[in-house]
Order: C-alpha cells, then sequence, then structure tokens
C-alpha cells in the first residue's frame, strides 16, 4: 500500500497547529523588538542566545538512549523496567546538567558589559528550566500522552511571548530571555499537577555507561547537524558587528518559522516510513514513496522561496525599517528552505534501521561544518561580509543534501537513468526560483513604489508556477487531490467537527 502524502500531511497538521501559534506570537515579538531594540541590541540577544543552544547540546545522551527503549518495554508489558530506565536515565542527565550551569555563571563574570553578564545569569537560570521541561515532556510523549505534551506547548506558546512583550519597553534584551524560563516552569508545574511521570531518583553506574554509549553516538550526529546550522551565526559573532550580528538574527528568524513546519512533517513521516518499509519485501519497495514525497517538498518549497522574499522584503520596509538591509541577507538565505525541506527524506533513509547509515551522514555533515568554517573565514577577511556568509550557507548545504541524495540512491532507485530523471523533477523548481533573486535585487534598486514591486512580482510568480505545473508536475498537482487536502483540513477544525455531527 503506497503512503498516503494526504495522511501524512492531516496528521503533522495537528502539531503544525500548535507551532503556528507560536511562531505567530514569535513573529508578533521579533516585529515589536524590531521597534524597541537597536541592532546592536539585538545583536547582543543573538549573542545569549548562541550560548543558549550551544549549552543545550551538552548532555550525556542517556535520555535519548533511553527514548529508544522504553517505548519498546511498554508494548511488551515491562512498564517497572521502563521505568527504571527512565529514572537512571534522567538522574544521570539532571547530574551532568550541573556542569554546563556552572560553565555559563563562571562565564558571565569573565564579561565586562552589565547586560551580557546578567544576560548569561538568566540564561543559566533558562538552561535549567527548559532542560528539566524537555527532559519530562521526551518522556511524556513517548508513553503516547499527546494530549498533555500539546496543552503544554500551547500555555508554552502563550506565555513565553506574553512575558516577553510585557517586560520589552523595560527589560529591554533582559525581557527577550525571560520567557522561556518562565513558561518552562509553568510547563513544569502542570505537568506534576497532571500526574507526572512516575520519577524517583536512582543510580546505576552500569546501566548509565550503557545508555551513554549508545547516547553518545546519536547526540554527536545532532550536535554535528546543530553546529552545521550555526555555523554562520557563529562566525559573524566572532569576527563582526554585533549589528550585523543583528540584521542576520533578525533575518534567520523568519526562515525558522518556515523550516518549523517541515520539522513536524518530517516527525510524522519518520514512523510512518519505517513502518511502511519494514512491511515491504525489501528496501528498494520499502522507501520507493520517497520519490514522490521530495518531489512534493521540492515543487512546495520552490514556490514558496519567492513569495517569502516579496513578504519579507514589505515586512522590513513597511514595519521594521531598521531592519531593512537585512532584506538581502534573508534573499539569499530564504533557499535554505529548499535544500533543508529536501533534505528530510535521505537522512529519515539513512537512519533507519533498514538501511543503518547514519555514521555517513554524519561524516558528510562534519566535512561540510569544517569546509563551512573555513569558507566563512576566508569570505569575512576578502570583504564580503555577512552576504558572503550567507551564501556560503546555501552552498554548504546543497553539498552536503546532495551527498546525502548520492548516498540513497541504491535503496530508491533501480538504476541510473531512475535517479537523474528524479534529480531533474527535484532541481527545476529549484532552477526556477532563482531568477526571482535578481528580479527582486534589480526591482528595489530602481526606487519602485513598494506595491509597484509586489504587483510585478506576484503576477510573475503566478505565470512562472502555472507554465512550470502545468508543463512538469501535472501527475503530481492535481485538482482532486487538492479538494481532497482542503477537506481534510475542514474536517479537522473545531466548528466543521461539529457541524458534521449534527
Amino acid at each position: 500500500m503506497p503512503l498516503s502524502i494526504i495522511s501524512i500531511a492531516k496528521n503533522s497538521l495537528k502539531f503544525t497547529a500548535v507551532k503556528t501559534i507560536a511562531a505567530l506570537a514569535g513573529l508578533g515579538v521579533t516585529l515589536y523588538a524590531a521597534t524597541i531594540l537597536l541592532p546592536e541590541e539585538y545583536g547582543t540577544y543573538g549573542l545569549l542566545i548562541l550560548w543558549l543552544t550551544y549549552v543545550s547540546l551538552v548532555t550525556p545522551g542517556t535520555s535519548i538512549a533511553a527514548s529508544r527503549e522504553i517505548p519498546i518495554l511498554l508494548g511488551k508489558g515491562q512498564p517497572e523496567d521502563a521505568r527504571k530506565t527512565q529514572n537512571v536515565s534522567l538522574s544521570a542527565e539532571l547530574v551532568f546538567s550541573i556542569v554546563p550551569t556552572a560553565v555559563i555563571v563562571a562565564a558571565a563574570f569573565f564579561y565586562t558589559e552589565p547586560v551580557m553578564r546578567w544576560g548569561l545569569l538568566i540564561i543559566a537560570v533558562c538552561f535549567i528550566a527548559m532542560r528539566l521541561s524537555g527532559l519530562w515532556a521526551n518522556m511524556i510523549f513517548i508513553r503516547e500522552r499527546f494530549n498533555t505534551v500539546a496543552i503544554v506547548s500551547i500555555i508554552a506558546a502563550v506565555v513565553g511571548p506574553a512575558v516577553v512583550l510585557a517586560a520589552l519597553p523595560s527589560l529591554k534584551v533582559y525581557a527577550m530571555v525571560l520567557g522561556a524560563p518562565v513558561a518552562a516552569i509553568i510547563s513544569m508545574v502542570y505537568y506534576f499537577a497532571n500526574g507526572g511521570i512516575g520519577f524517583r531518583f536512582a543510580f546505576d553506574r552500569r546501566e548509565i555507561i550503557r545508555l551513554t554509549r549508545v547516547g553518545i553516538v546519536l547526540q554527536g550526529l545532532a550536535v554535528v547537524i546543530m553546529a552545521f546550522h550555526m555555523a554562520d551565526r557563529t562566525i559573524i559573532a566572532s569576527t563582526l558587528s554585533l549589528e550585523q550580528l543583528g540584521l542576520y538574527v533578525f533575518a534567520t528568524g523568519f526562515l525558522t518559522y518556515g523550516l518549523s513546519f517541515f520539522d513536524d512533517f518530517a516527525r510524522v513521516l519518520q514512523p510512518i516510513l519505517w513502518r511502511h518499509a519494514g512491511t515491504a519485501e525489501s528496501v528498494y519497495q520499502g522507501f520507493q514513496e520517497t520519490r514522490r514525497i521530495a518531489v512534493y517538498l521540492a515543487l512546495g518549497t520552490g514556490i514558496v522561496i519567492p513569495l517569502a522574499q516579496l513578504v519579507f522584503t514589505l515586512i522590513a520596509t513597511l514595519l521594521t525599517s531598521k531592519y531593512i538591509d537585512s532584506i538581502p541577507i534573508f534573499n539569499v538565505l530564504s533557499y535554505n528552505l529548499f535544500l533543508m525541506a529536501i533534505a528530510i527524506v535521505p537522512s529519515l533513509i539513512l537512519n533507519s534501521s533498514l538501511v543503518n547509515k547514519q555514521n555517513l551522514a554524519l561524516l558528510f555533515y562534519a566535512a561540510g561544518l569544517t569546509v563551512s568554517i573555513g569558507l566563512d573565514i576566508l569570505v569575512v577577511r576578502l570583504g564580503y561580509g555577512v552576504i558572503g556568509i550567507a551564501w556560503v550557507t546555501i552552498g554548504s548545504q546543497g553539498v552536503v543534501t546532495l551527498a546525502l541524495y548520492y548516498l540513497i540512491k541504491n535503496y530508491v532507485f533501480d538504476n541510473a537513468v531512475e535517479f537523474r530523471k528524479f534529480a531533474a523533477m527535484v532541481i527545476i523548481p529549484l532552477v526556477a526560483s532563482l531568477p526571482f533573486y535578481f528580479i527582486h535585487v534589480y526591482l528595489r534598486a530602481t526606487s519602485m513604489n513598494i506595491w509597484a514591486l509586489a504587483g510585478i512580482s506576484l503576477a510573475a510568480q503566478a505565470v512562472v508556477w502555472t507554465v512550470i505545473i502545468f508543463l512538469m508536475y501535472r501527475k503530481y498537482v492535481s485538482g482532486a487531490q487538492f479538494r481532497l487536502l482542503v477537506q481534510t483540513i475542514r474536517a479537522m477544525l473545531p466548528g466543521e467537527r461539529t457541524g458534521a455531527g449534527t
């Protein structure tokens, strides 16, 4: 039975609904903060977030390893063994968390600027609160108590931005990092009030060592991928001004919202794809459907890229004029929507137990990280600044994505001809979206009225994508499929469900 794209989309939309609330709230905070904070202050906030991001990656990995074992133990009717694995893994994580917390606190006193010193102390509290909340959320999620996690996600999506908005006028940069710990603390209160996870501190040296050996590899892959995606901001923070970092962080913030929706799709696709592939007669048959999924991701992101460039131009020009210089940065980085979205398919295949080639993925990401850092430093020394770094980011991600697809070709394609035809169907949307970068640059250079620019861009986009879909993607995009998707989304809405039941 083929994978149902509609079914996967329907289930991912359940998670996306909560994330949409968070994205809208976060967007409101970003826009409001841009009216209060100077680019230098936004750069300070970006530096604090870099600290939080990197220390969050420091973990023995015991919780990650336990997350793979606990569902199996529960499925076998061994709840006590599952609870023991949980308690030992969490105990190790909690004790180890003292180390990164101490590092943050110590680092605070090496900064002479009061904003960085007090900001890092707040980040230390933020780290502890978010680590606790994240560990508990993970254990509740793997027990399939999805409603509890969803409710807490909504609480965090509302409380965090509310705290930031209320505190911004008076606390400025400090306010930007206060929302997350407050939301995390309230989340923990809710978890404890709704049954918790039955945690008791437990120490088992052998079990901790066993879990660490497994978890450290999985965490290592996560760290390398995160470092690969954070290399650009790290180089900017260490070589360029806070103002340039602020412009770059502002641009990447909008991209983060878009990429988060593809993360939801990947989370839902992962178990469905692996279960489907595991029941197929061969690896080739099990992963054949991923070709269709990759084409949908490529076409969808190809259409979104020029539209996102236009929307960001309107926002930066009309609402946040202090950040108008971030438009060229965003226009370059927007192509990461395509490159990172289509990378979902080969990543899931390589990480599956059937293929078990996650070490190769780690190798290519590590190589990409090394090359990216070297090229970032080079373009800075050559004077290309943040725009040069943005192009290096796109180039590095493109090479890694291409390498991942090359690694899976023998598991998905029967011959080289099939692979070349597929590659063409995936690359065409990217090629079609590239001219819009130059069109938008040219239209802005003419000092054209912003609304005239928007009209010309939208008209060109409508013509280009209509022609491309009609000539090349008619078997992927049909009226019947579109109507089914719309009906599925409408059925998920509370008002529609009520009406259907009466």
